[in-house]
């Protein structure tokens, strides 16, 4: 099966607190592409901005979820039907709920694949859950009162931070993709969250991330879950991976 697997829109409830900035046709032309070239598109979480609400209770997520697909309507009656497939994230996750989408997904073949969008590994919003959410209700109002390109460079800088922090083999990341190649007999696991795409190999498995597609950026994950082939899209450069000669999936634990 091929599969494509994208993350990070932040498509946000008002044009002013909106993460996406992409022309809607324009990103149209690449969902059409990918659909052509694709059996299946995972959305990889965060796809809406749900939490930049004043108050940030249930029922404003609940409001921010629908307005979001209200500006984007083409792009949300798309989203419901196949060949996508919603994957929730954490600035999302009223979309479990309200949307039917899981946490995580798995889908077989000969090189199974597990998706999860990876906040639930990420150290700041496991175990400082707090900050992670001050951030983001703060860049919100940073973008309310118009202040975008301030929230911009503060989200860029965080991105920053992170990634050098927790990228690499013995990451936070790269511990949690490693667990869940066992626990699902998935040797590919691929998340989102941290905006910064790549591939680290993991012994028996193999760990992508998507990028993001905020900010008016395209980056996309490309599977062959019978190849065992990756490639990962960052703009117009293209990093593959081929699962090695008898590469296979470890026996499940779960």
């Amino acid at each position: 099966m091929r599969i494509a697997a994208l993350s990070d829109f932040h498509i946000g409830a008002r044009r002013h607190t909106d993460g996406f900035l992409h022309d809607q046709r324009t990103f149209t032309r690449v969902l059409d592409r990918l659909e052509a070239e694709h059996d299946a598109i995972v959305l990889l979480g965060d796809i809406y901005q749900t939490d930049h609400a004043l108050v940030p209770t249930a029922a404003a997520a609940r409001r921010m979820l629908a307005r979001a697909r209200a500006r984007v309507p083409t792009l949300a009656e798309r989203f419901e039907r196949p060949p996508y497939v919603h994957v929730h994230g954490n600035h999302d996750a009223i979309a479990g709920p309200m949307l039917g989408a899981p946490e995580r997904l798995r889908i077989p073949g000969r090189f199974p694949v597990l998706f999860i969008h990876g906040h639930q590994f990420d150290p700041v919003a496991v175990h400082a859950g707090w900050a992670a959410d001050l951030g983001t209700w703060s860049t919100g109002r940073l973008r309310a009162v118009g202040l975008r390109p301030l929230a911009w460079w503060l989200e860029l800088r965080d991105v920053a931070i992170k990634d050098r922090r927790f990228r690499g083999p013995t990451g936070p990341y790269a511990r949690g993709a490693a667990g869940l190649v066992h626990e699902h007999a998935a040797p590919i696991v691929v998340m989102g969250h941290t905006h910064c795409p790549g591939i680290t190999p993991l012994g028996h498995g193999v760990m992508v991330n998507t990028g993001t597609c905020s900010g008016g950026r395209t980056m996309w994950v490309g599977i062959d879950s019978e190849r065992g082939t990756i490639e990962v899209h960052e703009g117009d450069r293209v990093h593959r991976f081929e699962a090695p000669e008898g590469w296979a999936a470890p026996a499940s634990t779960s």
